[in-house]
């Protein structure tokens, strides 16, 4: 008798849900023209997805904990040998992950609604030149991205073996991790980024089991008990690796003066929009993205670092291509050891390029502003618009009332001609500037198992730099040389790493663990850089 083909499988593990996008999701796709932002990956019918491949990619990752042993899942998410002769398929199927607006699917199961383009928002990054202060070249660029509010169809299935309570458990253990946002998707999440959570309803988990003829009678009887809940999953052990360590950081702040950041696109009555981002179908707010803090704390801490070592920033010389100022940005990224293992690396000549060890979440405004009355200043979809070169029309007063109402107030700036002393030709503009806007906490985390080896000084640099936010010495946003991004930190927690429990910053700093911490940033700023 001849061997059965395919491998042999006892039962199947199906689960069918919804990842809903709790911040925004970026997978990149084919970039058609270098002057276009990064785009967003498309299927072959032109909709919006998430390849199977990422999403395989980033719950094995989960899965993986602490990285310590590689193999450690093989068995069941696959491996090739390193000669390359032998090796297993992954057991784990992931389909591809259609983007869509709402959780309708057709009398088949297909997603009913793909999210329509005109819905994508767009985000500008800038790196800041740390001796001139201003744009560093080639180092503007912006990317597509899938606002908050959207849904991923989530399809997954397992075929186990022998050890079937196993892959149930450790199926619930990664449900239970989605549910938790313990798990992101694709590009800059240490920006804030991919952060996604699994739907409790709908979501089906079915077990088959294929051994018996009772459990293939079930399957073709749709029967009821095939059905699991992810707490019922779990009653096995999983025997998953460590899991990661974290410090979590929250940062209770008030702005003092308006705090924004500039947005890509000018407005139909202003020169310059906040930054809005969508919260749901018909409501927008005012974000500091994750990129804008992560930025401001960096050159913080590049600062801490470069006093403490009395050791300046270099900068290419005036007149030179920019290609070198370009590398002259990226040498000042890399420097500093420290500040590189805390917010990643730049170069690939670097051996220890990659991404940093802290993430910062995006920082939504408590305000919610209408979409009908956000197009109505952006202009967008409007067919009035102010001719090149004209200044912006006037603002409606119902329309600047309501703005008023929510914390915004349009502002006329003017710039003075330094001979007559009049009002220079062309330099009259306004900026929406959030003065009444309150804003959600600011939270941070520190991947301490990527810090590994320089584990305690990483985590002195960040006292340090959160030492300074606390005490006013960090401003947020744009035009912070111009009055605006002073704030008011009201508290900051940390909790993780050498605090299991919530403790404030100023307990962390005056107790036992800044003994160890003050002992490896003494020793670290000792050792050479280049």
């Amino acid at each position: 008798m001849s061997a059965p083909l395919g491998r042999p499988v006892t039962s199947r593990i199906r689960v069918r849900g919804w990842l809903r996008t709790e911040s925004p999701l970026h997978v990149g796709g084919l970039q058609h023209d270098p002057s276009e932002p990064l785009p967003i990956a498309v299927d072959g019918k032109g909709r919006l997805y998430v390849p199977g491949t990422t999403l395989a990619g980033v719950l094995r990752a989960w899965c993986l904990g602490t990285g310590e042993i590689p193999s450690a899942m093989d068995e069941l998410w696959g491996y090739e040998s390193d000669d390359g002769e032998g090796g297993q398929a992954s057991r784990v199927i992931v389909a591809d992950a259609l983007v869509t607006s709402t959780t309708a699917t057709d009398e088949h199961g297909v997603p009913a609604k793909p999210l329509e383009f005109d819905v994508l928002e767009f985000r500008p990054s800038v790196g800041i030149d740390r001796v001139t202060g201003a744009a560093a070249p080639e180092f503007l660029y912006g990317r597509q991205v899938v606002p908050i509010g959207c849904y991923l169809r989530l399809e997954l299935d397992i075929e186990s073996r022998e050890d079937a309570d196993r892959d149930e458990a450790r199926l619930g253990a990664l449900l239970a991790a989605l549910s938790g946002r313990q798990v992101r998707v694709g590009a800059s999440t240490s920006k804030g980024f991919g952060s996604v959570r699994l739907l409790d309803d709908p979501l089906d988990v079915v077990v088959d089991r294929l051994d018996s003829p009772e459990g293939l009678l079930a399957v073709l009887r749709n029967d009821p008990s095939r059905r699991r809940t992810v707490a019922s999953l779990r009653e096995a052990s999983s025997d998953l690796p460590p899991r990661r360590k974290t410090l979590d950081v929250r940062i209770d702040w008030a702005p003092n003066a308006p705090v924004m950041v500039r947005s890509g696109a000018g407005g139909l009555f202003v020169d310059t929009l906040p930054l809005a981002t969508r919260i749901d179908g018909r409501h927008l707010t005012l974000v500091l993205p994750g990129s804008s803090i992560k930025g401001v704390l960096r050159s913080q801490a590049e600062l801490i670092e470069r006093t403490a070592r009395s050791l300046p920033a270099r900068s290419a010389q005036t007149g030179e291509p920019a290609a070198r100022h370009s590398a002259a940005f990226r040498a000042q990224l890399d420097q500093l050891p420290a500040v590189r293992a805390l917010f990643g690396g730049a170069r690939d000549d670097v051996g220890t390029r990659g991404v940093g060890a802290l993430r910062a979440e995006e920082c939504l405004a408590s305000v919610t502003i209408p979409q009908e009355l956000w197009t109505s200043v952006t202009g967008f979809g409007d067919e009035v618009r102010p001719p090149d070169g004209d200044q912006p029309p006037h603002m409606p007063e119902p329309i600047r009332d309501r703005l008023a109402d929510l914390g915004l107030e349009r502002a006329d700036h003017v710039a003075l001609d330094r001979w007559t002393g009049g009002a220079a030709d062309g330099r009259l503009f306004s900026v929406l500037e959030p003065h009444g806007v309150r804003w959600e906490p600011i939270r941070l985390s520190v991947d301490l198992t990527r810090l590994d080896t320089v584990h305690d000084v990483g985590i002195a640099l960040l006292l340090l730099v959160l030492r300074d936010l606390a005490d006013g010495r960090i401003t947020i946003g744009a035009a912070t040389n111009r009055g605006f991004g002073d704030v008011d930190i009201l508290d900051i927690t940390l909790s993780g790493g050498p605090w299991p429990e919530p403790v404030s910053l100023a307990n962390a700093l005056a107790g036992p663990a800044i003994s160890s911490l003050s002992d490896a940033w003494t020793a670290y700023l000792a050792q050479e850089v280049s």
